[in-house]
């Protein structure tokens, strides 16, 4: 009701806030950054809400998926985030934005979307990234195999040892620095910062006061409302991890096995 007030303009709403995405991949820290951002009382930040065809996936109290919005969203992507993200919103809100990952959005009905963002270039993009790759794999095998992906709780979770496969950490390596690359030059004209998970886990109070003043926030010291979720170092969560460095020995990934 208060979305369709401020739509019909019986509410004082604004659209004047910071536009931005969350860019990235999975399992780089883009839980950790929403939970950091939706603590700060101007701010919107969804979810991935082009990461299947199949249900909305706003990951916020207080939107659910309907037939009407499921539709305009699959028919109209373009029409859904100027709609229904990016709408009006209380006058005190100050920067709206969501996630989407370099994979997202490739079925031919999604695919507007990404000129549409492209074009928009006061959109500001925080490009989120992960120094250690194999950190990044790890943890989104070890999600698969659990079928846990975010930690709400704060209690200490069974986490298993992996077995990683050497081509699939290869593959997996270099696409994501393809991807990085290629989405840096993507919107190389759009106003951009980068934040990298090992930082954000480190401190996330400076990295939080960087990001903040980049979407143009009045400071607010903000808490995570997530956990992590394995603290294992690497030598002790994948099993085969000896035989891996060994592989990876003298490559432009061996750093990734120093610990």
């Amino acid at each position: 009701m208060r979305n369709l007030a401020l739509d019909l303009r019986l509410l004082a709403g604004n659209a004047a806030y910071t536009k931005f995405v969350v860019l990235g991949r999975s399992r780089t820290g883009s839980n950790l950054l929403r939970s950091l951002l939706n603590d700060h009382n101007q701010v919107e930040a969804y979810g991935e809400v082009f990461r299947s065809q199949d249900s909305m996936d706003w990951d916020h109290i207080g939107y659910l998926q309907n037939g009407k919005m499921q539709h305009l969203l699959l028919q109209d992507p373009i029409k859904f985030v100027g709609e229904r993200i990016f709408r009006r919103y209380p006058k005190e809100t100050a920067a709206v934005g969501f996630k989407i990952f370099y994979y997202h959005a490739q079925q031919p009905n999604w695919q507007p979307i990404w000129p549409y963002l492209q074009a928009q270039t006061d959109l500001h993009i925080i490009h989120m990234k992960r120094h250690n790759i194999l950190e990044t794999h790890l943890s989104r095998k070890r999600a698969e195999l659990t079928d846990s992906w975010v930690n709400t709780t704060g209690e200490k979770e069974r986490v298993p040892t992996v077995t990683l496969d050497y081509q699939e950490c290869l593959a997996d390596f270099e696409r994501t620095r393809a991807y990085e690359t290629e989405f840096d030059q993507r919107f190389a004209h759009h106003p951009k910062i980068e934040l990298v998970y090992e930082a954000l886990a480190r401190d996330n109070e400076a990295e939080m006061q960087r990001i903040q003043q980049f979407l143009h926030l009045p400071y607010q010291p903000v808490k995570p409302s997530i956990f992590k979720q394995a603290h294992k170092p690497l030598s002790q969560a994948i099993a085969n991890y000896a035989e891996l460095k060994a592989q990876f020995a003298g490559s432009p990934w061996e750093s990734f096995f120093i610990e």
